[in-house]
């Protein structure tokens, strides 16, 4: 009893620990435009695929940067479509204060529209709608 005790009261420390900081998490995204072209750079080069370029401004009111890294970014579309691992065009982080601009640019399959734009830290996610295009 006093070892499962002793465990759980660990785990607390560490656990609060961990996430002490994110709780200054205040940003927003939103989408000013986006563009359809073929085969822009890797973007878009499969048979079947057109390149989508969303333009971001990524809003940085907390107290902590942001990062901007592809791994934290999905787009879904009006179908259902989710695609990932965009090419990510502007600074590798916002800092705190900052007001920053993005490309993101995804492989979409043809015919496809983006709708939404998620960025997922784990502990903390935007979203904004993607205008229609």
């Amino acid at each position: 009893m006093i070892r499962n005790f002793l465990v759980i009261a660990v785990a607390s420390l560490l656990l609060a620990g961990c996430t002490e900081g994110l709780t200054n998490f205040d940003a927003s995204i939103s989408v000013s435009t986006v563009s359809v072209s073929n085969k822009d750079g890797l973007c878009g080069y499969s048979d079947g695929e057109d390149c989508h370029a969303v333009f971001v401004i990524l809003t940085n009111d907390g107290s902590e940067d942001v990062s901007t890294a592809r791994y934290y970014w999905e787009a879904k579309t009006e179908n259902g479509g989710v695609f990932t691992s965009p090419d990510v065009s502007g600074p590798d982080e916002c800092a705190p204060e900052g007001v920053c601009e993005l490309t993101l640019k995804f492989s979409v399959s043809e015919g496809e529209t983006l709708t939404n734009l998620v960025w997922d830290g784990t502990f903390n996610e935007m979203d904004s709608e993607i205008p229609e295009y």
